[in-house]
């Protein structure tokens, strides 16, 4: 197989070196438009990463890489979300298959629109949205126990600092320098963060969608302006729930707690380094469950997934653009009346 990957930043070194670790995958052309981000690439992402180069990976530029008649079996799109649309319509015919990095767009009603349209007028384009958290093996133990039972409520909070954002950006001095300081251009804790939105909708039933409350600051920083947290309750059908998303969180605090007729159910993400936890309390007993894992599975479970999607080997739907879609309305519907510039 030949993947393509537009964007050479964290998320597409990410997803190349996921990518090279599949015996299926042959050949990754990561692709940018800025000959120095390919170049910071090879001698600096992915070497201080994964300790040399891997000779199955090209870099092209995206303007050149255009032109020619490249077709591929895959195309992940890791740029920033404002560029997301434009990308998939540069690239609509050189595959079928699309797995596009959260947050689908930027929450935006023209983008937004664009991907419906997209999904609606294109059938044989299959397109994925990177919410790999719905793929750990604690979210898919959390989502097994709770098949069979009623939800009668569900948090879900992802609060976390820039810090690791900066680190592994390290050629930037501060978010300003990138798409996260400006929530219209996708950025923010509300979009950035959105892993515990997407998680919440995963988990309950979700016909119908009404906001109880919501509670967010921005900053002063009009160049920059960007939420600092947001956080709201939602009537999700009949469930009560609540989320809970930040910049300023330190240490971070990636958890679900789960309420249900017959236990309260806690996931804690990256509990100790990136291993995640269960805890469940049936009124009778406690039990714990960890679950061992590193920061490069995080991506690995979403490159298998990607593949195993071209193959045909599973017929899941759990990335499916519905699935990112679903969570940008929620987002713009939460952003409705709050001007953003």
């Amino acid at each position: 197989m030949k993947i393509k990957i537009i964007g050479a930043g964290s998320a597409g070194n990410h997803m190349a070196f996921a990518l090279t670790t599949l015996k299926e995958v042959k050949k990754v052309i990561i692709t940018d438009i800025n000959q120095k981000a390919l170049v910071r690439s090879k001698k600096d992402i992915f070497i201080k990463r994964y300790g040399k180069w891997n000779n199955k990976i090209r870099l092209e530029l995206e303007n050149e890489n255009l032109k020619t008649k490249q077709i591929y079996d895959g195309i992940v799109i890791a740029s920033p979300p404002e560029f997301h649309k434009d990308n998939i319509n540069d690239n609509l015919f050189k595959s079928n298959n699309f797995l596009i990095e959260k947050p689908l767009c930027i929450p935006d009603k023209k983008h937004i629109n664009f991907f419906e349209k997209v999904k609606k007028n294109y059938k044989s384009k299959r397109i994925y949205t990177g919410y790999n958290h719905r793929l750990f093996p604690s979210t898919v133990f959390l989502k097994k126990i709770l098949k069979k039972e009623k939800i009668n409520y569900c948090n879900v909070s992802f609060k976390e600092n820039i810090g690791g954002f900066l680190k592994a950006h390290n050629w930037m001095k501060s978010i300003n320098e990138s798409y996260l300081s400006k929530t219209e251009f996708g950025g923010g804790a509300l979009c950035e963060h959105s892993h515990a939105l997407n998680l919440l909708q995963y988990l309950v039933s979700h016909k119908k969608i009404k906001i109880l409350s919501k509670k967010y600051q921005f900053n002063d920083k009009k160049s920059h302006y960007h939420d600092l947290f947001f956080s709201a309750f939602l009537k999700l059908d009949k469930t009560i729930c609540e989320f809970d998303q930040n910049f300023k969180t330190s240490p971070i605090e990636k958890y679900i707690i789960v309420s249900t007729k017959k236990k309260i159910i806690k996931l804690i993400y990256n509990y100790e380094g990136s291993n995640d936890l269960i805890i469940i309390n049936n009124f009778k007993k406690i039990k714990k469950y960890i679950f061992k894992k590193t920061r490069r599975d995080d991506f690995i479970y979403e490159a298998k997934f990607f593949i195993n999607k071209i193959k045909n080997k599973t017929n899941s739907n759990i990335l499916d653009i519905e699935q990112g879609l679903s969570t940008m309305k929620l987002i713009a519907k939460l952003l409705d009346g709050i001007k953003l510039s």
